[in-house]
């Protein structure tokens, strides 16, 4: 081979590793720069995370406080004048309640476990027996949100419209569905079974979820608030 024809091979072939080299050296570069999508990923994670510790640590304890204090009212002489300052401390706290609500609504799901968790502490506290079944089943998470929030409505019911010494929250799985019941007894048995915005809004959330709510009041004064959800709404 002619040196000519050498030298210009060997040019050829050094153009060649130097240009791999440059585009090693340029993708290290990309390599190391912060991706956009994972840092927009890593900030929606974080977001997420927030509202769940503020509804966790904040929300359901503002809850909780609110439920308190309409019991402290209720136990207060009617003529005491302790009651005014309870009804003032009960409005601000439901007012911060809804505003860590329209905070976080964005930012999390509700969580169920938490919700049941503290509902079996406040009616402790109320001095009702409260006993879970409740069956370990995977939920989407707008069917556990939808649960969390009958759990909180029913409670609230209890504390509010009864005078019951026992409470059951079960769910289960029943075939192709899911059913959360909340039951509790201290209702009297000739009362109308129990309705109002609360529920309303619950049968309103599980139609779009292609669910039922229903309620059930015993003769022995056992009031039953039933929510079923089709398990392919929980996938």
């Amino acid at each position: 081979m002619p040196s000519s024809a050498v030298l210009a091979l060997a040019a050829v072939t050094i153009c060649l590793v130097c240009a791999a080299l440059a585009v090693l050296a340029c993708r290290s570069r990309r390599s190391r720069r912060p991706d956009g999508e994972a840092l927009r990923k890593a900030a929606a994670e974080a977001r997420e995370q927030l509202g769940r510790d503020v509804h966790d640590l904040v929300g359901s304890r503002l809850w909780l406080a609110s439920l308190q204090g309409e019991l402290a009212y209720r136990l207060a002489d009617e003529n005491s004048p302790v009651r005014p300052a309870l009804a003032n401390v009960i409005e601000s706290v439901r007012r911060a309640a809804t505003d860590i609500r329209n905070v976080t609504r964005s930012y999390q799901e509700i969580s169920l476990w938490s919700e049941i968790a503290d509902a079996r502490a406040v009616l402790t506290a109320r001095g009702v027996d409260c006993t879970l079944q409740v069956a370990d089943v995977a939920l989407a998470p707008d069917a556990g949100a939808f649960f969390a929030v009958t759990v909180r409505e029913a409670v609230t019911n209890v504390l509010r419209h009864s005078d019951a010494r026992r409470c059951l929250i079960e769910m289960r799985p029943t075939g192709r569905s899911v059913t959360l019941t909340v039951a509790n007894d201290g209702v009297e048995p000739m009362t109308r079974p129990r309705s109002g915005t609360g529920i309303d809004s619950l049968r309103v959330r599980a139609a779009a979820l292609d669910g039922t709510v229903s309620t059930i009041l015993d003769l022995d004064g056992w009031f039953r608030l039933v929510t079923e959800l089709p398990t392919r709404s929980s996938r």
